[in-house]
């Protein structure tokens, strides 16, 4: 088991007791794409309370592993730190399921605390106010770390004169162009002040290896619904901040998304900081 696995599972086992926990409810895999919609590469495991934990699965083949896996007809009634377990497991399906699991219970845990702070956009938290208050005529002087393809992102970043550096696994999008880079060295984010980081490398485990790189940053954030765990394994690691994705109302979330429709109507992005009190 890796080191952040160990620490992930430790965290959500120390606020309770095991059979205090909801069990699951169900789990939903993405439903079939319209040509008129947008696809979804998410699952969704849900608790008789209501919480809802997401995962990414379109990592080692974690969506086709699952289809048709019996293993999803045993999930309901199942308990959910018994999942959580599964994300040491070596199958891609399996840690994509622990990890929902993992988010699960950790909703489960920050719905009751006062942590979840509605996080409207990105950019502006990771710009001082003269600069986020500037626009695009303001020219930045940040280099920006990305660990995932942060698309919405790039174009308003390189408007205000940004240096931008992408990582990549996918050799064939490599490239240069002007203040943006993308390159297979992740070595590259040293170079870094400011970074941002997919929360799908909690389920290919390469969160560490990649916050080792990270040595010239002062602002790390963990961006997305994948990384809606309890953060504080990750600001041990190094990260400042940690974005991630609540559900208020899992009855029309899971309607929402059988149909096929954005789910994200039903819930809330929020971002929470090293420096906010610890979850008791």
């Amino acid at each position: 088991m890796s080191k952040l696995a160990a620490d992930l599972l430790d965290a959500i086992v120390i606020h309770d007791q095991p059979a205090q926990l909801p069990l699951v409810r169900q789990f939903l895999l993405p439903p079939p794409r319209r040509p008129d919609q947008r696809g979804n590469n998410f699952g969704a495991m849900i608790l008789d309370d209501g919480s809802v934990g997401l995962t990414y699965l379109a990592l080692d083949n974690a969506l086709n592993d699952l289809q048709n896996n019996p293993v999803l007809d045993t999930l309901s009634g199942a308990s959910v730190i018994d999942i959580t377990t599964w994300y040491e497991r070596e199958s891609g399906w399996q840690r994509a399921l622990g990890l929902a699991a993992i988010n699960a219970v950790s909703q489960h845990y920050l719905r009751g605390s006062n942590q979840l702070v509605p996080m409207t956009d990105t950019l502006p938290i990771l710009l001082p106010a003269d600069e986020s208050e500037g626009g695009d005529e303001h020219l930045s002087q940040d280099h920006f770390g990305m660990v995932g393809y942060f698309g919405r992102l790039i174009d308003p970043m390189i408007a205000m004169g940004a240096r931008i550096t992408v990582i990549e696994l996918n050799e064939q999008l490599v490239r240069k162009d002007g203040n943006l880079t993308v390159t297979l060295d992740n070595r590259q984010l040293a170079d870094c002040n400011k970074v941002i980081i997919t929360g799908t490398t909690l389920l290919n485990h390469t969160l560490d290896n990649i916050l080792q790189q990270c040595t010239g940053a002062t602002q790390v954030l963990m961006l997305g619904p994948t990384a809606s765990c309890l953060p504080q394994p990750l600001f041990d690691r190094g990260v400042t901040m940690v974005g991630g994705f609540h559900v208020t109302d899992a009855d029309a979330f899971t309607q929402r998304w059988l149909s096929g429709e954005s789910w994200r109507q039903c819930g809330f992005r929020y971002l929470i900081t090293r420096t906010a009190p610890a979850l008791n």
